[in-house]
């Protein structure tokens, strides 16, 4: 089991605007089964346990897949377009897991969304975790 744990803070604000990820598609959606980020938190350096040990950098990916089939090549054309994949949280934690054997949890996380579009028919939108792995 990973731990990503929950501050403890408390003056924390639990004010914050939620923006769910999931990827665009257009035309007639005939398929659309994917799973995008929400809202993530995670201990601080300052909220380790006692006994925690640093063990360095860990990265997890998740990724989303687009496919958009232009239809007809008119000033506004239509097309068949479906997704499918899994860029949420679990996912990209997941992937630290089967990666870092022996991790007890994360700190210090940064998430980035990276969108990768060819000619607007392939498209692929993935959620990154950079975070410090313990032990």
């Amino acid at each position: 089991m990973l731990i990503v744990g929950v501050s403890n803070a408390t003056n924390a604000q639990e004010s914050y605007e939620a923006s769910p990820s999931f990827i665009g598609m257009g035309g007639l959606v005939v398929f659309y089964r994917t799973q995008g980020p929400l809202s993530f938190r995670t201990l601080t350096p300052k909220e380790l346990p006692p006994d925690a040990t640093i063990m360095g950098e860990v990265r997890g990916r998740g990724c989303q897949h687009g496919l958009s089939v232009p239809l007809s090549a008119a000033l506004r054309p239509t097309s068949l377009s479906g997704a499918y994949g899994d860029g949420g949280y679990l996912k990209a934690l997941e992937d630290i897991r089967r990666n870092h054997p022996g991790l007890t949890g994360i700190v210090d996380v940064k998430v980035d969304l990276h969108l990768l579009s060819i000619l607007g028919i392939y498209r692929r939108l993935c959620t990154e975790i950079l975070a410090l792995g313990f032990r």
